[in-house]
Parts: structure tokens; C-alpha cells; sequence
């Protein structure tokens, strides 16, 4: 019997490449600590997730400890689940939240299926770096101000790219509107152990979602939701239930509870450790040319290299990195990103730093397009577009129609349509230019 994925998998293993990307863990952590043996299920001994007393629970104790939350839980089901509950025990059917326009595709399912309605509020672009980096301050004060009985306000931070956003700012706007501030924090588990700290519990945030195997040492699937307003703590387990795997993975707990114990007793060392390597990273880029996104708004150990200012496309520079047997863990027109762990090797940056001091520096790509967002017409809400019957169309057949998907390129990383929205003029033109050629629009 051929063993397709397994083998593909063993074949790339074999390709040696330096891990810049996720999970965390860098395949150097589990290998002698007998984590794969234990999967197990719910039994008397081993507690269960969503019903937890015992072991399961005593862990999430300790986690919660460490992050200072009120409550912190456990997630087998990726972000993805925590993001789920998060929306769930935030708002019910029909209600309103405000929400950030950079959202995973994770988050509007959910608010699809939970029948939430976001109205949308920008992010500044800067013309500068490439990126949509602040949420419009003065959009968010204006909507705040609406006549609306908004439940929650959600945002992304950080970004793929590592653009952070001020959260005690965002929280001190919604106080006042007594408007709970929802985070996915899926790039950001470390954030509370850089040196400066800068997770969204210790700004503010009323939940945080953090994708615990992204950069920490966790198995992949492993995230963590902390909880930081008492209003949201009694449900959490009946709501997450109504999402998640009956069967969630005691291998994956076990990674977590594994990381919870490292970041307690090694994790602000070693991650400043890492944040030396990543400066020097940093420097050698910018020796060259490449551009490196505002420092001061920054996850200070994600490696964004803007190598447009180099003379290459992302997609240019990933060939070229593969050249030197590093493989970054995402790349568009302007940009490669590298997620850099304290579970790196030496090997991994002797890599990085000979690719970047061999590389040859051309001539400035310029912009392939200026990409001045706005939110477009809502004709039906995303549960009554994700639910209704669509279509596949050429993009040249979509103007006036409804999108039934969202359809985001990246750059610019921020949806040109949400489901629900129609297509006008100006979205099928940036949609042309990015290269997109059919796309779902109710029927």
C-alpha cells in the first residue's frame, strides 16, 4: 500500500532545510522525551478537556499562572478553535462587534456560523513599509461613538508580517464604551517573554487567542486561550465543546504543558537570547538594502525583510533561500517573513547569514499597484452569504455581483471582499492586478 503523505513528508525531511517557519519547536525538542507514546484518551486517570478536574485542569492552572489571566484553557483544535470560543462567549446571534479589517478566514467562519455581525474598521496603510500597519484611530473613536450596542472589538496583533498594535491605546478607546477587546494572538505566544512585554493580556485585552505552536515549543495544533474578564470565564468549556474534536490530542496537551514549564524556567532567557540573533539578522539585512519594518511597532524577534528595496519579489527571494537550504515561513510581492525560535540552530543562522551576505542587490522593484482600501457595499450578512447557493466566475464576470467568500491576496493581506459585499469597479481591479481569475459570488 503506497503511503503518499508519509513518504512526501520523509522525502522532504531529507532535503535538510533550516526551518524558519512554523512550529516553533523546530523538530529539536520532542525527540527524546517519549511525548509521541502517550496517546492516550479520556480515562479516570488522564481527566478530560472539556469536563476538566483532574491533571487537565491543574494544568491550565499553572499556565494561568504564568500568563496572569483568570483564566487560561488549554486548545488541541489550533487558534482556530480558541478563536471560536473567543467570538462565542463574546456575542449571540445577530449581534454586533467591530472588528478589525486584517482577520483570518478562521474568524469570519466562525462569526458565519455563529451568526455575528461585524462592521469593519480600517487599517492605516503606509505608503512607506508596504503594510497596513495601525488600526485608523480616528475610525474606531467614530464607530466607538455610533449608537450601537457593539459586544466586543476584535483584532489581529501581531500581524503575519510582526506589526503589533497598541492595545492599551485600543483598550483605553473601548473602556469607556465598556467594549471588551478580543486579540487573536496567534503569532504572539512569546510576547509576554521578549523583555519588554508586550502580550495583549498585559494591555488591556479582555481574551487573547494565542497559537501556542507557532513560536513556542508546542506540537502543531496546540493553543492556548486566556481570559482576562471575569464576565467571560463561566462558559468557556460548554462553548469551546460546541467547536472542538471529542477526541482532542493528549500528545498535543502534553507539548503544551511541556512549553508552559520551559517558558517558566528558561523562556524570557532564552528568547532574549534569540533576540540578539535576530538583531544581528536584521542588521546584515539592512546592509543590503532591505527594508525592515518600524522597529517600535515590531515583535522584535520576526525576521520581515522587505527585499522589494533589494530588487526582488518575496516569491524571488524564497528561490533564492532555498539555494542556501533555508525555508522561510512566508513570502508575497514585497516581502519574505522568517519566524525565528530559540529552537533555531547555530546551523540555522550560519545559513540565513550567508544567503543574505552573498546575495546580489538589484535595482528597486517598484509597487505593483497602490492599494487604497475601502470597505465595500454590504448587501448580505457573511452567515447569509457563506449559507446561500454560489458560483464560480471568471473575474471578469463579477462586478455588481455578491461575494459568497472571502478573497484576500497577499499583499496587501487585508480582504478585498468579505462574503456578503459586492464587487464593485474598484475591488475586480484589484483583484485583476493581483492575479486572481475566478472567485465564489452567490448565485
Amino acid at each position: 500500500m503506497k503511503r503518499k503523505l508519509y513518504e512526501s513528508l520523509k522525502r522532504y525531511k531529507k532535503l535538510n532545510r533550516s526551518s524558519f517557519h512554523t512550529p516553533g519547536h523546530k523538530m529539536n525538542v520532542f525527540g527524546k522525551s517519549g511525548i509521541l507514546s502517550l496517546d492516550y484518551t479520556e480515562l479516570p486517570l488522564t481527566d478530560s478537556l472539556y469536563e476538566a478536574s483532574g491533571i487537565i485542569k491543574q494544568a491550565e492552572n499553572d499556565l494561568k499562572k504564568l500568563y496572569g489571566s483568570k483564566e487560561s484553557i488549554f486548545s488541541s483544535g489550533g487558534n482556530t478553535l480558541c478563536i471560536q470560543t473567543m467570538l462565542a462567549l463574546a456575542a449571540k446571534n445577530k449581534e454586533k462587534i467591530l472588528c478589525d479589517r486584517l482577520v483570518h478566514r478562521s474568524a469570519v467562519s466562525a462569526m458565519a456560523l455563529l451568526d455575528i455581525d461585524p462592521v469593519w474598521v480600517k487599517r492605516e496603510y503606509n505608503k512607506k513599509s508596504r503594510l497596513f500597519e495601525k488600526i485608523d484611530p480616528k475610525d474606531l473613536k467614530e464607530k466607538l461613538n455610533e449608537k450601537v450596542d457593539y459586544k466586543a472589538f476584535y483584532t489581529t496583533s501581531p500581524s503575519y508580517h510582526g506589526i503589533i498594535q497598541d492595545i492599551s491605546l485600543i483598550s483605553n478607546e473601548c473602556k469607556g464604551k465598556k467594549v471588551p477587546v478580543l486579540v487573536d494572538n496567534a503569532h504572539g505566544s512569546h510576547l509576554k517573554f521578549v523583555g519588554k512585554n508586550l502580550h495583549p493580556l498585559d494591555m488591556g485585552a479582555a481574551m487573547s487567542a494565542d497559537s501556542a505552536h507557532k513560536t513556542l515549543p508546542v506540537l502543531t495544533g496546540g493553543a492556548w486561550l486566556h481570559i482576562n474578564d471575569v464576565r467571560f470565564c463561566e462558559d468557556i468549556k460548554s462553548k469551546m465543546a460546541l467547536f472542538g474534536s471529542t477526541s482532542p490530542s493528549y500528545v498535543v496537551m502534553s507539548s503544551m504543558d511541556i512549553a508552559r514549564d520551559w517558558l517558566k524556567n528558561s523562556g524570557e532567557k532564552e528568547f532574549l537570547k534569540l533576540k540578539g540573533k535576530v538583531e544581528n539578522i536584521k542588521n546584515l539585512a539592512k546592509e543590503k538594502g532591505i527594508f525592515i519594518p518600524d522597529e517600535n511597532i515590531s515583535d522584535p524577534v520576526r525576521i520581515t525583510l522587505g527585499v522589494w528595496k533589494a530588487g526582488y519579489s518575496g516569491f524571488e527571494f524564497r528561490e533564492y533561500l532555498y539555494k542556501y537550504g533555508v525555508e522561510p515561513e512566508f513570502c508575497d510581492s514585497n516581502y519574505a517573513v522568517l519566524i525565528a525560535t530559540p529552537f533555531n540552530t547555530r546551523e540555522d543562522f550560519k545559513k540565513l547569514k550567508k544567503a543574505l551576505k552573498e546575495m546580489k542587490v538589484k535595482e528597486e522593484k517598484n509597487s505593483d499597484f497602490e492599494f487604497n482600501f475601502k470597505i465595500p457595499e454590504k448587501l448580505a450578512t457573511i452567515r447569509e452569504a457563506v449559507m446561500a447557493k454560489s458560483v464560480k466566475v471568471n473575474i471578469n464576470n463579477c462586478v455588481g455581483k455578491i461575494a459568497a467568500d472571502v478573497v484576500c491576496p497577499c499583499p496587501p493581506g487585508v480582504p478585498v471582499v468579505m462574503p456578503g459585499e459586492k464587487i464593485s469597479d474598484y475591488e475586480y481591479e484589484v483583484l485583476r492586478r493581483y492575479g486572481i481569475s475566478k472567485i465564489n459570488v452567490l448565485k
